[in-house]
């Protein structure tokens, strides 16, 4: 019998910054393990690293390792917003959350909320 080993998303940053890495491991050690191996922080950067795993991260078909693509990672639940990225229904360069399955800024998640909370109510 072949035990299917089950991945995790992760995100690894430094204690003291808000800002870090979408890590796709089977451990919180591996995950560490992968972003030291990856040269993305340097050495002193390595004082107090934290790595939370976000429970309801979709990350079963991504390979083990740094999710470069942070669209995909938002969408997944990697991250809980990106920065000055396009939204998709407005195109500006804003903070950015995952809406239904969509990108957008928080004046057009607002709409979108607002939208889904009628089709709702309309049922």
């Amino acid at each position: 019998m072949v035990r299917k080993i089950s991945k995790r998303g992760y995100f690894v940053h430094n204690s003291d910054e808000w800002c870090g890495f979408a890590v796709v491991a089977t451990s919180a050690k591996e995950a560490k393990k992968i972003m030291h191996d990856s040269g993305e922080l340097s050495i002193g950067d390595w004082i107090d690293i934290r790595v939370r795993w976000m429970r309801d991260a979709k990350v079963d078909d991504l390979p083990i390792g740094i999710v470069t693509d942070d669209r995909d990672a938002l969408i997944r639940g990697l991250y809980g917003f990106i920065t000055d990225y396009p939204c998709d229904e407005c195109g500006k360069e804003r903070n950015v959350i995952c809406c239904y399955g969509r990108v957008l800024c928080s004046c057009c998640a607002e709409k979108e909320y607002r939208l889904h909370d009628m089709a709702s109510n309309n049922r």
